[in-house]
């Protein structure tokens, strides 16, 4: 997701992509990013987590 500075937001999911431009819609896109991204490790520890899986390490 992206979002615009005329307050809209760009969203592109498997083949599909729309642009919001409704204020309501446009929020709950950024609340949902903001979860997602608050969730996901830093870039060193992803690649550590996924070679861990792989038994890598």
């Amino acid at each position: 997701m992206w979002a615009t500075r005329k307050g809209g937001a760009y969203a592109e999911v498997q083949d599909i992509s729309r642009l919001l431009t409704d204020r309501k819609a446009v929020r709950t896109l950024e609340q949902r990013y903001g979860i997602i991204r608050a969730q996901a490790l830093p870039p060193r520890a992803s690649l550590e987590f996924i070679e861990k899986l792989r038994g890598e390490t």
